[in-house]
């Protein structure tokens, strides 16, 4: 019988933790990576996959600013489950209502955003 004996080194790494930036809306995603920097949405939820978080994004069409059209889409979808005219998170099986239209009014004549995944562009671009 052949015994073989292994040596095992360990090799301890210590390093510090990168500094937490900026959380302006406090939903623990750092601004700098956060799809809707000034509204908290810790899901991060972007249904239209516009780099722009639904809770901040009145912009359906994405055009660039929350018109006269985004409301006619939001319009069809009042009473229904369209995801990405609900601002909250989609996943709680919501319909769209009152909360969308306040939020929607909000964002009138605006552009998406701001987000932190788009730094230096227009805050939401598709």
């Amino acid at each position: 019988m052949r015994s073989t004996l292994f040596a095992a080194s360990v090799t301890l790494v210590l390093w510090a933790a990168p500094a937490f930036t900026a959380d302006y809306d406090d939903d623990g995603i750092e601004d700098a990576f956060d799809n809707c920097s000034e509204h908290a949405n810790p899901t991060q939820v972007d249904t239209d996959g516009d780099f722009c978080g639904n809770v901040c994004d009145a912009d359906y069409s994405n055009s660039g600013i929350a018109g006269i059209a985004d409301f006619g889409q939001f319009y069809q979808a009042l009473g229904s489950t369209d995801e990405a005219k609900i601002h909250r998170d989609p996943s709680a099986g919501e319909t769209v209502g009152v909360l969308d239209y306040g939020f929607w009014v909000t964002g009138f004549a605006k552009p998406a955003g701001p987000s932190g995944t788009t730094p230096g562009t227009v805050a939401c671009p598709l």
